[in-house]
């Protein structure tokens, strides 16, 4: 497995870098490996064991390189950092996490870690939803908090997202 990762970071492309999306049929990172492709860069994917065999390649690389690699609010839809993941994504995020965050301490490895919240264009989100019953003259739903406060939050485009990334 080793040397397929070696060889999968080989330079090919036209613009002298290749990219490995982990997880890449995420939604933000669909839109990452698509984006990079149009620029031309040369894109991989894979998962959490595909993660760990990179890490595994970078932590003895000399140079080492600089990781930067993405998370997910969905990570921290939890009490406390105690209670299990309440999905199986979750739980891949959480163990990235972990896993970057292991791999740092022991081998000193350089690793940022991006986590992306409420991030919108998917046609199945709220806002979607809140938009079609606006049109057709209905109420929205108004969440409140536990205390009866009103929830708000922010947002963030998906193109903005990639853009930035």
């Amino acid at each position: 497995m080793g040397k397929m990762v070696k060889s999968s970071v080989n330079i090919r492309s036209k613009t002298g870098y290749s990219v490995l999306v982990i997880g890449a049929a995420g939604f933000v990172r669909t839109h990452i490996s698509a984006a990079l492709k149009r620029l031309r860069f040369r894109v991989l994917h894979g998962n959490i064991a595909g993660f760990v065999n990179i890490l595994e390649v970078c932590k003895n690389a000399n140079p080492q390189p600089a990781i930067v690699w993405a998370s997910s609010s969905s990570v921290r839809k939890r009490p406390n950092r105690s209670t299990p993941p309440a999905s199986l994504y979750a739980a891949t995020k959480k163990a990235g996490e972990e896993i970057s965050h292991t791999y740092n301490h022991i081998y000193g490895l350089s690793l940022t870690g991006l986590r992306f919240f409420t991030v919108y264009g998917r046609p199945d989100m709220a806002y979607f939803f809140f938009t079609k019953d606006i049109l057709k003259g209905k109420p929205i739903p108004i969440f409140e908090s536990s205390n009866h406060g009103i929830v708000a939050r922010d947002v963030t485009y998906i193109d903005d997202i990639v853009r930035v990334v």
